[in-house]
């Protein structure tokens, strides 16, 4: 396996650094000879009082070794390590006990991997045969991004989280810890049990997309209190076909959801597509358009002002339904949109003034943020 990917994977499961040093070939035999190792892994791994070294590959006289903190660690924790290590060096094979106590450890494995490939741009990188999952990747799947600004994804519990998130689904979950994310990915029979349960309300599939992202957000909230909670949906994927690549979306969904719907905690990757077409716009040509648009963007650095037009937009442009969401008069609505239309010459009510309009809060909003 590789030792970049090995080294992240330790992290995850550890929790704490972990380093990749070169040590001589001698050194390294004293030591091992010190802890006078046994069983199976006294080549491949040493346990000090205050931190385990394992061994990762031999080159003439020198070899390379992985070492990390595990003070805090149980004893057992640390022996499932070690046991780990032997397999993926082939000197073990795991049993079905500890395969089935590993589960988290495989997850954490394919969510290092995957982290990876989104560091090096490889976005479509087949899953090799030692991280996949196949038991439970199978098929097409729902995915799904879990982001926590005050909980990084170290601090929750794959346990806690994965039990939760079990019983809400009603069967197995494919849960990868990523650097800062959950990536979870479901079984799409879901949607059309959904469907079943209410043929009436929701009539596509994004419908019920929606319907299920929104219970799965009113459930991990009341779990975990305290700091802002963001999750962000995609279409169901083939995972063999487009693992990395939709957990890129995703992640660039939760960014333009923070960007541009700062009141909103869901993120649906279909609402997002103007905004992710305005966000890859160079800053001069950016800058450019709001220069044209002057006037209208002074009146959006008004509070009122912008709550209105995002209001009116988000509704389709229905004066009744705007109203009544902002609790207000018909007439009052009436008379900001006249007001903004005296000083800016722009009619939101006009479909062409609307979409410049709508162009320019959402340029507004990108740049103000930077």
């Amino acid at each position: 396996m590789e030792i970049n990917l090995l080294k992240k994977q330790l992290e995850l499961i550890i929790k704490a650094p972990v380093q990749l040093m070169s040590m001589e070939l001698q050194e390294w035999e004293t030591l091992a000879r010190y802890k006078q190792h046994s069983d199976a892994f006294a080549a491949r791994s040493v346990v000090l009082k205050d931190r385990s070294l394992w061994l990762c590959g031999i080159q003439e006289h020198m070899v390379q070794v992985l070492q990390a903190d595990t003070s805090s660690l149980a004893e057992s924790e640390v022996e499932l390590i070690e046991l780990l290590m032997a397999a993926v060096h082939g000197e073990v094979r795991l049993p079905a006990a500890a395969a089935k106590k590993d589960d988290e450890h495989l997850s954490r494995l394919l969510g290092a991997w995957i982290q990876e490939q989104l560091e090096q741009e490889e976005y479509k990188a087949a899953i090799p045969e030692s991280v996949m999952l196949k038991t439970k990747m199978n098929g097409v799947m729902l995915p799904f991004l879990l982001s926590w600004e005050n909980h990084p994804a170290m601090d929750i519990s794959y346990a806690k989280l994965s039990k939760l998130l079990r019983s809400y689904f009603g069967g197995d979950v494919v849960l990868l810890p990523l650097k800062e994310e959950w990536y979870v990915l479901v079984g799409e029979k879901l949607l059309a049990d959904l469907q079943d349960e209410n043929d009436e309300s929701l009539d596509t599939e994004r419908d019920m997309l929606g319907a299920l992202s929104q219970g799965m957000y009113e459930l991990v909230t009341n779990e975990w209190v305290g700091g802002g909670f963001h999750l962000a949906v995609g279409d169901p994927i083939a995972p063999e076909q487009a693992l990395v690549s939709t957990a890129l979306l995703l992640r660039e969904t939760l960014i333009l959801g923070r960007i541009f719907h700062v009141a909103e905690q869901i993120h649906l990757s279909w609402e997002l597509r103007l905004e992710r077409l305005l966000y890859s716009i160079p800053d001069a040509q950016r800058q450019r358009f709001i220069e044209d648009i002057g006037n209208q963007v002074r009146l959006l650095q008004d509070e009122e002002t912008l709550t209105t037009l995002d209001t009116f937009f988000q509704l389709d442009c229905n004066v009744s339904e705007t109203a009544k969401r902002l609790y207000i008069h018909r007439n009052t609505l009436l008379y900001r949109l006249d007001k903004f239309k005296q000083e800016t010459g722009l009619d939101v009510r006009s479909f062409h003034d609307a979409v410049v309009v709508k162009l320019g809060m959402l340029l507004y909003k990108v740049t103000n943020r930077e």
